[in-house]
């Protein structure tokens, strides 16, 4: 069997490649896209729709000292794309309890310092009739991955395959990390420790994960009951306040089931390392705001998506639509998986589940909590008076910077531009104050439209796209509506 030592070796596959498509892969590219009826970006009209802000997600109790959820993550559609075009099948996650919670992004958990949060973590990919739904993606079955299809004993292996498989359509496994926690292992998203919807599966399946039994012993040995379908997991909140998301993390599927939507924040407030209240600039949204509200603490998921022009949401269904020429043969018969990619930029932005979005602000001070939700693309986000203006563009805004990753910085530090991998988190505050009305900036993206690049702009790699991925999204300043109590950060 060719290895890919002996593939990059004998030429079928260069080093370049793995950076820059060859003219062939290119050419393969877009047929593929044409065949797939992929959607243009550029036709995607910018700055039609308004930022949708994520509401708190509603409890289930906060008696005994614990908050109590219930959430699960579900099928819909939803308006990504601008009005007039389609809406977009989607997952995410929601209120069991509370049909109108679900979105993409999900609704934000609020949780407290030393307060514990217990959550029922429920798989309902099912339909209307209760059967498992099959992933939106492709799945590539050649991959060390969960496998439920290698029943008890072979999940969460690779498959015994003699020939290239065709795409896996059996139900999907879950199961959900809470990105940052401080959390126990049976707590934490343990990849093996996946399940499947409660519903009739294809006989022969594995219903779970290799560990999730050993996972749901330990947390049953304080109390927590995991029924079929779900898992209970406990967070002891023992950790400085910080800005943290919850996403799903099933082995070799997290890439296609965070893309397919199910994403949220999950906000760590109180304790002794917090600041005082009004200090910053608020407030966040609550589970029961009147449409309406206004906010000053916002929270901003990014992430790159590409779709087709039935609004459904395009996903590489083969290795060489994207990344290089190579066309086989593929695994078994070599190493070469056939549908993984080692990194996928799409082609549009999204912003909390909108495609470039609008946000109204009032000149005076705000603070978004800004996280890099995208597989492999990193952002260089800027605030500059125009969404094309030549690259590198001039700040016209600058963030202040009070938090990332693990919680507070030791001082607010100024930034021209903000530098997120993905998965990173940033808690910044951008001041408006003195504006005049009716002022439009941009936030915009000057990182690149290939993975892995680095060294100085213009030189070492071009910016993104300054037409689509170059552009994020609106901020359009109106009449101030009330005063800034919060602290000015020379203070």
């Amino acid at each position: 069997m060719p290895s890919r030592r002996q593939l990059l070796t004998t030429g079928v596959l260069s080093g370049a490649a793995l950076l820059i498509p060859s003219p062939a892969s290119a050419a393969r590219a877009a047929a593929a896209a044409v065949a797939a009826q992929k959607l243009d970006a550029t036709k995607i009209h910018k700055y039609k729709t308004r930022l949708p802000i994520p509401a708190a997600m509603p409890a289930v109790s906060r008696k005994g000292g614990t908050d109590h959820y219930a959430v699960a993550v579900r099928q819909f559609r939803q308006q990504i794309l601008p009005p007039g075009l389609p809406k977009t099948t989607v997952w995410g996650y929601g209120s069991a309890a509370h049909g109108g919670t679900f979105g993409y992004p999900a609704r934000t958990i609020e949780a407290r310092v030393d307060r514990p949060v217990e959550v029922t973590w429920i798989n309902g990919l099912v339909d209307g009739k209760g059967r498992a739904r099959p992933h939106l993606l492709p799945v590539d079955q050649t991959l060390h991955w969960a496998n439920p299809a290698g029943g008890a004993g072979h999940q969460d292996l690779p498959a015994h395959l003699t020939s290239t498989p065709r795409q896996y359509t059996g139900p999907v496994p879950i199961v959900t990390h809470v990105h940052g926690a401080h959390a126990t292992e049976e707590a934490d998203g343990y990849p093996t420790a996946w399940y499947l919807p409660h519903a009739d599966l294809p006989r022969g399946f594995a219903a779970a994960g290799s560990d999730y039994a050993a996972m749901r012993e330990k947390a049953e040995s304080y109390g927590a009951r995991w029924r079929p379908g779900e898992a209970v997991f406990r967070y002891d909140n023992d950790q400085a306040p910080g800005t943290l998301w919850y996403h799903d993390h099933t082995l070799g599927l997290t890439r296609l089931n965070v893309y397919a939507g199910p994403v949220g924040f999950y906000l760590l407030r109180g304790g002794d390392g917090d600041l005082p209240e009004g200090t910053l600039p608020g407030p966040a949204p609550r589970p029961d705001d009147p449409d309406g509200t206004r906010y000053y603490e916002i929270p901003l998921v990014i992430q790159d998506r590409s779709f087709r022009r039935d609004g459904s949401l395009y996903y590489p269904d083969s290795r060489s639509q994207f990344h290089d020429a190579f066309a086989g043969p593929y695994a078994p018969v070599s190493d070469i998986a056939p549908v993984w990619n080692p990194a996928y930029l799409a082609d549009t932005v999204v912003v909390n589940g909108r495609t470039w979005p609008q946000l109204t602000v009032e000149p005076r001070r705000y603070r978004f909590r800004v996280l890099n939700g995208s597989n492999s693309r990193s952002f260089i986000l800027k605030i500059a008076a125009g969404a094309t203006a030549p690259r590198p563009a001039t700040a016209a805004v600058p963030f202040w910077q009070i938090g990332s990753d693990g919680g507070w910085l030791r001082t607010p530090v100024r930034l021209d531009q903000l530098l997120l991998g993905p998965g990173e988190r940033a808690d910044v505050i951008v001041d408006f104050t003195g504006l005049k009305e009716d002022t439009a900036l941009y936030m915009i993206n000057e990182a690149p439209d290939v993975p892995y690049a680095a060294g100085t702009l213009g030189t070492d790699y071009q910016a993104a796209n300054p037409a689509t991925t170059g552009q994020v999204m609106k901020l359009l300043v109106v009449g101030l509506r009330g005063r800034d109590t919060s602290v000015p950060r020379s203070t």
